[in-house]
């Protein structure tokens, strides 16, 4: 496609919104863990696939893959849908929050995690 138009005579100046530097966000992951085995984050969600292994991959890397496990074991965890969920399974975890009538984007998430919140007792810090 590029060449496309540059063959027309224009020039491209190419943007990768998307993209980032997994390394440096590996720190921010490793203390979103860490925050999560201490309890001081009220849910995780969870949009693709890819955040899981992602999530996974970097606490195995970091040799922080049990404070994950622990931060998750008593985090609630919301789904976005099935193609997540089976993700978590397959790393023998849970869904407790999902979006009702099959509405596998952000919005009904999100609105389905301020429901499950908004009637969930406060929780205390674990430590």
């Amino acid at each position: 496609m590029i060449s496309a138009i540059t063959a027309q005579g224009a020039e491209v100046d190419t943007v990768l919104p998307y993209a980032y530097d997994a390394q440096a966000a590996d720190a921010n992951i490793v203390t979103a863990i860490e925050e999560m085995a201490q309890g001081r984050i009220d849910a995780i969600a969870l949009t693709n696939l890819g955040q899981v292994r992602r999530l996974f991959q970097v606490a195995q890397a970091r040799g922080c893959e049990a404070r994950l496990r622990e931060g998750l074991a008593h985090t609630p965890i919301a789904s976005v849908g099935p193609v997540v969920s089976d993700e978590l399974k397959a790393h023998g975890l849970r869904t407790d929050i999902s979006p009702a009538n099959d509405a596998y984007f952000m919005r009904p998430l999100i609105t389905a995690m301020a429901e499950a919140l908004a009637n969930s007792p406060p929780r205390a810090a674990a430590r």
